[in-house]
C-alpha cells in the first residue's frame, strides 16, 4: 500500500515537473528578444533572490548589465525585470495589462479583492467610487485629524531623547497606523498608547505573512501553505481584523442614522467628529444608485489600512535618516518652516502646499528609498510589445523603481542625497516612480504627501535629528515595503 502511494506521488511529481519544464521552454522561445539571467536547473535564480537584503542590489546590478530589461526564473516561474523608461511607459500606461501578479493574492484572505489586488471590472468600479475620496477638499479636513496622533507621537519621541541610538521605525509605524485608523475608520484604537494592541499585532502579522509567502517557495503554493501552522495563524488574524472593521462600520452606520435626526456625533474629547474615509463610502452609491455593500466597504477600508500605514511609515523613517546625515538640508527645511508658519501658526492644508523645499527633500528621499522598491503586473494573454516582440500569457513583469532611481544614466550622482536636483530637474517620463504611474498608480499619494509633510514639520520644529552614536548605514531589505534590517537609527535633541 505504502509503495503504491509513493509511486503515485512520484509519478505526479514527475508529471508536474515535465509540464512546468515544457511551459518554461515555451516562454523562452517567445521571449527570444529578452536577455536571460543564467540560473540553476529547476531552481532557476531562486537562490540569488532568497535573501531580501541582497535583492535590490542584485536587481540593480542586472538592470545596469542588461540595460534595463532581462528575464529570470523562480522554480519554472518566468519573470521579466524592467527599469528601461520606454518599456516602463508602455507597461504602466497600458489599459490591458492591469492585473497584479500572483504575489498580491497572498493578501486575498484579508482584503478579499480590494482595489489594491482586484482587476478588470471590479478594479474599475472601485477606482471610480474611491477617487472622489482623495479630492483636495476631503484631504484638507484630514489635516486637523493629524493633530492629536502627532502630539502623542512627539511625546513618544521625547521619552527616547536620552538614547544614543533610537530605532525610530517601530514608533513611526504605530504613529501612521494610529492616523490611518482615525482617517480611514474614524476611530481611535489607541495604537500608540497600548503596547499590546491585538489589532496592531494582527496587522503586523499579516504584513509579515505576505513577505514570507513571497520568498518561500513552499509557502507560495496554497496547497502546501494550508498544511502549515502559518495558515491557521493567518485565519485567526483575518477573523480579528474583519470583526473590528465590521464592528466599526456597523457603529458608524448607526451614528449616521442618528445624524439624520440632527443628533451631532462627537469624539470622546468632546470635539466634533471629522469626516472619515469610511463615512464617504457609507454615503456613496454604486452605478445603480444603491448603497455600497458591507463587504465592499470593509475590504476597501482594510485596503486603505494595509496600503496606507506601512508605506508612509517607511517613507518618514528614511527621510529622518537622510536629514540626520545631512544637517545643511535639515537646517534649510527648518528655515522654510519658520518662514511659512512664523511663530506658532497652526498648520493648514494651504501652508503644507507652500513647503517647496520640504517637498524636494521628500522626493529625493523617496528616490533613494522608494517605499515600494518594485511592483509587478501579470499578462493574462499574449501581448505584442513592438516589432514582432511578444510577451506570452502568464508572465510576471517587475518594475524596479529602486533600480530606475539609482540609474547613473538618468540621475547625476544617483547615490547622493541632493534635494535641489528636483528644482530644475527635467527628467524623462517614467524615470521617477515612487508611487507607480498610469491607470494603476497609487490613489493615495496626495494623502501620503500631506501626512509626511505634517509629521516632518512637527518633528523638526521640536527636535534636531542627529545620526545615531555610533553612526551606521542602513541595511536595506525588500519586504512588503522597503525596510532597514538593522533599524533606522537616529538621535534626537530638543530644540527648546
Amino acid at each position: 500500500m505504502f509503495l503504491s502511494i509513493s509511486h503515485i506521488f512520484l509519478a505526479v511529481l514527475v508529471l508536474l515537473v515535465s509540464v512546468c519544464y515544457r511551459r518554461s521552454r515555451n516562454f523562452k522561445e517567445k521571449l527570444w528578444w529578452v536577455p536571460v539571467i543564467p540560473g540553476y536547473p529547476i531552481l532557476g535564480n531562486a537562490l540569488e533572490f532568497r535573501d531580501s537584503t541582497k535583492t535590490l542590489e542584485r536587481m540593480n546590478h542586472y538592470m545596469l548589465k542588461y540595460q534595463g530589461l532581462c528575464c529570470f526564473t523562480l522554480l519554472f516561474r518566468p519573470l521579466i525585470l524592467i527599469s528601461d523608461a520606454k518599456f516602463c511607459e508602455w507597461l504602466l500606461s497600458s489599459t490591458t495589462i492591469l492585473t497584479k501578479s500572483k504575489d498580491y493574492q497572498f493578501l486575498y484572505n484579508w482584503l478579499e479583492g480590494g482595489m489594491l489586488i482586484s482587476t478588470g471590472s471590479e478594479w474599475r468600479k472601485s477606482r471610480k467610487i474611491l477617487t472622489p475620496a482623495f479630492h483636495f477638499a476631503i484631504l484638507e479636513q484630514f489635516v486637523e485629524v493629524f493633530e492629536k496622533p502627532t502630539a502623542i507621537f512627539l511625546d513618544c519621541l521625547r521619552k527616547q531623547m536620552h538614547n544614543e541610538a533610537i530605532n525610530v521605525h517601530p514608533l513611526i509605524v504605530n504613529y501612521t497606523l494610529d492616523i490611518i485608523c482615525q482617517t480611514a475608520m474614524g476611530v481611535d484604537l489607541k495604537v500608540q498608547k497600548e503596547s499590546q494592541n491585538d489589532y496592531v499585532a494582527a496587522v503586523d502579522a499579516m504584513c509579515k505573512t505576505v513577505v514570507e509567502r513571497a520568498f518561500n517557495p513552499l509557502k507560495s503554493f496554497d496547497i502546501t501553505y494550508r498544511l502549515s501552522p502559518d495558515y491557521y495563524r493567518e485565519m485567526r488574524n483575518v477573523k480579528l481584523l474583519h470583526s473590528v472593521s465590521n464592528a466599526v462600520i456597523d457603529k458608524r452606520r448607526k451614528e449616521m442614522e442618528s445624524e439624520k435626526d440632527n443628533v451631532e456625533i462627537v469624539n470622546d474629547d468632546g470635539t466634533k467628529r471629522k469626516m472619515a474615509f469610511l463615512d464617504l463610502l457609507l454615503k456613496s452609491r454604486d452605478e445603480h444608485g444603491q448603497p455600497l455593500s458591507q463587504e465592499f466597504i470593509r475590504r476597501e477600508v482594510d485596503t486603505f489600512m494595509f496600503a496606507g500605514h506601512d508605506t508612509t511609515a517607511s517613507a518618514i523613517s528614511f527621510i529622518f535618516f537622510c536629514l540626520a546625515n545631512h544637517p545643511d538640508e535639515q537646517n534649510q527645511v527648518l528655515s522654510e518652516i519658520k518662514e511659512v508658519l512664523g511663530e506658532g501658526q497652526k498648520i493648514t492644508y494651504k501652508e503644507l502646499q507652500e513647503m517647496r523645499y520640504l517637498e524636494m527633500v521628500i522626493k529625493e528621499s523617496l528616490r533613494l528609498y522608494p517605499s515600494v522598491p518594485f511592483y509587478s503586473r501579470q499578462t493574462t494573454e499574449d501581448v505584442l510589445y513592438e516589432d514582432g516582440k511578444v510577451i506570452p500569457q502568464g508572465i510576471t513583469l517587475i518594475v524596479s523603481s529602486y533600480a530606475i532611481h539609482r540609474n547613473p544614466h538618468v540621475y547625476d550622482q544617483p547615490g547622493k542625497f541632493i534635494p535641489s536636483r528636483f528644482l530644475n530637474l527635467e527628467s524623462k517620463p517614467f524615470t521617477y516612480l515612487p508611487f507607480s504611474a498610469g491607470p494603476r498608480n497609487c490613489i493615495g499619494q496626495k494623502f501620503a504627501m500631506l501626512l509626511i509633510k505634517f509629521a516632518l514639520i512637527n518633528v523638526l520644529s521640536n527636535f534636531e535629528i542627529l545620526p545615531s552614536n555610533p553612526s551606521c548605514e542602513v541595511v536595506l531589505s525588500a519586504e512588503s515595503v522597503l525596510k532597514a534590517r538593522n533599524g533606522v537609527n537616529i538621535r534626537l535633541k530638543s530644540r527648546t
